[in-house]
């Protein structure tokens, strides 16, 4: 056993320039990564005031938000947790950063930029071997909460299942389904664009939507192909404001994604802007936000799509001649639900999502903002679940577990805003630090409950389903 004397010289003689040691509880101590902070009384005196975490996301990537993505470091509505739910995050923290970001990139999912102290829910793999088939790698399903700087190609990340509990007319939605697909509003009209061979598609349109919006409309023929036209101001209006207005910006209402079927909806997307080839549905969208609209509806059917973007110079040349094509985006489902992509160990599905073996890892330079936030569960989706700045992890808090509360000596167990987050995060990085007068105790396994609620309004489709008996404008 390691002698006390010879466990001080060696933190002594660690580089403190790019590691600094903290008090988590008792004599229990760990190392957190910092190459641009120096030593731990520079960073306490330096932060002190400000209550930043050490995880951080470069300001600006992508963050999965109600009703699809948004950017870091903008005021967020909700955002999707870990539980396939929405929450609504509370704080927003940012800072100067200059260093190594990790790059991970797993199987088919997009790659998502972190600071390497990040912690990011994974597990690692368990290979299976047998005399009769070729080894496969399973995860482990021991979940637990690692640093980005950490992750090997060996380890797998946690897409969740998300979830939905609103129910729609199938009808209608294979409808929308079909102007996701080929739709758009111009003035107070709304046009399908076809193609020259899908006139019984047209008339069904037709027969649809004077069924479900009470108008009539009519079939143009046009030197690209059909189009199928309605005029009706409301109806020109409701689709400009849910579903957006140019093929780049389209996105899918969170009324549509939080249906507890929305095969319909995708059967229609896909008719429209699909193709089959082999066993495998392919869909090629502008719009980066439905592309990742399509990961949430993909995971409520039980099946995770693929992603990958096309940004080839090529796309820019159109007849010899230079235009400003916006990178394309191919959605990739497979019939078969036991197959999630060529190999089948890229993507195990259990009961709360997807576990998703990582492909790629790499490093990159960075100077700039990084930002978190703190969320009800701790938890937030990018591509894959994270860790916000709030509680630590039990990794990152105490052996046994992480302290889910605290008390103020003398005064009962808080798990709500009486003390400041920050100082929360002072109490964490300085045990002697005190909050109107009184000492922070950091309480491990708190038995009070903290719930976050999210209000569901349904307003938009009320809207969408009460105007269809309106008069034709």
């Amino acid at each position: 056993m390691e002698s006390r004397k010879k466990r001080k010289k060696r933190s002594k003689n660690h580089p403190s320039k790019f590691k600094i040691r903290v008090r988590y509880k008792y004599h229990y101590y760990r190392w957190i990564n910092t190459e641009d902070y120096g030593s731990f009384k520079d960073i306490y005196e330096k932060y002190k005031d400000k209550g930043f975490s050490f995880w951080c996301v470069p300001k600006g990537d992508t963050v999965f938000t109600n009703p699809g993505i948004d950017s870091m470091g903008e005021q967020l509505d909700s955002i999707v947790s870990a539980n396939g739910n929405y929450e609504l995050p509370s704080r927003y923290s940012e800072r100067d950063y200059r260093g190594e970001l990790v790059v991970v990139k797993p199987f088919l999912l997009p790659e998502t930029r972190l600071t390497p102290e990040h912690p990011v829910l994974a597990c690692e793999s368990n290979p299976q071997k047998s005399k009769w088939y070729s080894p496969r790698t399973r995860p482990s399903l021991k979940k637990t909460w690692k640093p980005a700087g950490d992750l090997t190609e060996k380890d797998w990340v946690f897409f969740p299942l998300f979830k939905g509990n609103r129910e729609g007319d199938p009808e209608l939605l294979y409808l929308l389904g079909l102007y996701m697909a080929g739709g758009y509003p111009t003035g107070n009209q709304v046009y399908f664009a076809l193609g020259h061979k899908e006139r019984q598609l047209a008339e069904q349109i037709l027969q649809m939507a004077e069924k479900h919006w009470s108008v009539k409309g009519s079939i143009n023929h046009h030197r690209t192909g059909l189009l199928v036209r309605f005029s009706k101001p409301a109806l020109a209006e409701f689709m400009r404001k849910e579903f957006g207005s140019r093929a780049v910006n389209k996105k899918i209402p969170s009324w549509i994604i939080e249906q507890r079927d929305p095969q319909p909806f995708l059967e229609g997307w896909l008719k429209g802007d699909g193709f089959k080839r082999g066993n495998t549905w392919r869909l090629t969208t502008s719009s980066k936000t439905a592309a990742y609209q399509a990961l949430l509806m993909g995971s409520r059917l039980g099946i995770l799509p693929a992603i990958y973007t096309d940004d080839r110079e090529a796309r820019g040349i159109f007849q010899g001649r230079k235009v400003n094509a916006k990178p394309s985006y191919e959605i990739r489902f497979h019939q078969d639900g036991s197959k999630y992509s060529n190999k089948a160990s890229h993507v195990v599905k259990t009961e709360n999502g997807f576990w998703v073996r990582i492909n790629k890892i790499e490093r990159e330079k960075f100077s700039g903002k990084v930002c978190n936030m703190e969320t009800p569960s701790n938890t937030y989706l990018l591509s894959f679940i994270v860790h916000n700045c709030a509680d630590l992890p039990p990794e990152y808090s105490s052996q046994d577990g992480t302290w889910t509360g605290y008390r103020l000596d003398g005064d009962k167990t808080h798990t709500e805003s009486t003390l400041k987050r920050y100082g929360r995060h002072k109490a964490w990085i300085d045990p002697t630090y005190k909050f109107e007068g009184k000492n922070v105790v950091l309480v491990y396994n708190a038995s009070t409950k903290r719930q976050s609620t999210f209000s569901k309004s349904i307003g938009p489709y009320q809207f969408f389903l009460s105007f269809s008996a309106s008069s034709s404008g």
